[in-house]
């Protein structure tokens, strides 16, 4: 019986993306081609990398959530970025304006998604919250749109959770809401006011 294959996680999901999208694909093809990529290097026992764990308790910050953007390929147009989530750690409401692929590696996450019921392109983005949902250890899933999604997510356990995203671009070069910010149903600064990157 053959042993588990050790390689990297990202560097293995980076690879398979970059064999099934050796040209320009649509958004379509791009979500599939990453959500396989997701899902092979999982199911054959690729394991993410030590350092992107994090295991130094002084990294570890209460309700925090830190990101790693292990993977930057220009040429074929996505990121992969580990994201560690400690208990109680919460996003800002926020919008990626690309395709997102991810998948829950441990622990669970609740995203929660909102509709856009005004943009006039000016001042904050209206919105007002959808649905619900806590996703597991395994789950993958996507953004859903190629436009616009708006969404928040957070880590109600009482565990570290690890998640792995693709990207379409680069999110640290792009403001969340470009600068506009978001209201949540007529109530202002509801976590979409900070200059973050968009994810």
């Amino acid at each position: 019986m053959l042993a588990p294959r050790t390689s990297e996680l990202t560097q293995a999901v980076a690879d398979s993306l970059r064999d099934a999208c050796p040209s320009a694909c649509d958004f379509g093809s791009r979500v599939v081609a990453a959500r396989r990529a997701i899902s092979g290097a999982v199911v054959s026992g690729c394991l993410l990398d030590a350092m992107w764990r994090e295991s130094d308790p002084d990294k570890r910050l209460p309700g925090k959530y830190r990101r790693h953007q292990v993977v930057t390929d220009e040429q074929f147009g996505f990121t992969v970025v580990v994201l560690l989530w400690e208990p109680g750690a919460v996003t800002p409401i926020h919008d990626h304006d690309t395709w997102c692929v991810f998948g829950i590696l441990e622990g669970a996450l609740e995203v929660t998604d909102y509709e856009i019921l005004e943009d006039d392109g000016e001042s904050p983005y209206r919105v007002k919250e959808v649905r619900r949902a806590v996703l597991s250890a395994g789950v993958t899933g996507d953004n859903g749109g190629e436009h616009t999604e708006v969404h928040r997510v957070r880590n109600t356990g009482t565990q570290r959770a690890i998640s792995l995203h693709v990207y379409g671009d680069d999110l640290t070069k792009r403001e969340l809401f470009f600068g506009r910010g978001v209201c949540v149903d007529g109530v202002e600064e509801c976590f979409g006011h900070r200059n973050d990157p968009a994810y």
